[in-house]
């Protein structure tokens, strides 16, 4: 688990940053705000060949399955990262129908897996390729 005691973990920009943190602990690289189809992704989070696209929400989880139904034609893994008291069985119950992985970060700041996801099988290549460009140029933007 990861701890930001002395950050507000009550904003969506707050979470993305504790959520980022956490992800980069367990190994992942990772980039903010990528444009994926006219949207943009919360967090996009990369480990070997696997792509994972993460939406941070402070409360709103229905807005985020939404979010990341749209992401099926690219991202290998979905998760939503939740800044919640905590996940409600309805959450869970919708994101493990769609294959998508929960993230729950408490009030305390620390984030931990509530449920992970499933690999996503309909990747769309053509797509895929567009957002590997996408992370080149982030990278080599900074």
């Amino acid at each position: 688990m990861n701890s930001i005691l002395s950050t507000d973990v009550r904003s969506e920009r707050s979470l993305t940053n504790i959520t980022a943190l956490f992800l980069t602990e367990e190994g992942y690289r990772v980039r903010a705000e990528v444009p994926n189809l006219g949207q943009s992704v919360d967090l996009v989070a990369t480990k070997g060949r696997w792509v994972t696209f993460i939406e941070v929400k402070v409360k709103d989880w229905r807005k985020a399955i939404d979010q990341c139904r749209a992401h099926v034609l690219v991202a290998d893994y979905i998760c939503i990262a939740l800044g919640t008291k905590k996940i409600s069985e309805a959450a869970v119950a919708v994101s493990a129908k769609h294959n998508i992985g929960l993230i729950h970060i408490n009030h305390d700041g620390e984030c931990e897996w509530f449920l992970k996801p499933k690999k996503n099988q309909a990747v769309w290549l053509p797509q895929r390729r567009q957002l590997a460009q996408e992370l080149k140029a982030i990278e080599y933007a900074c």
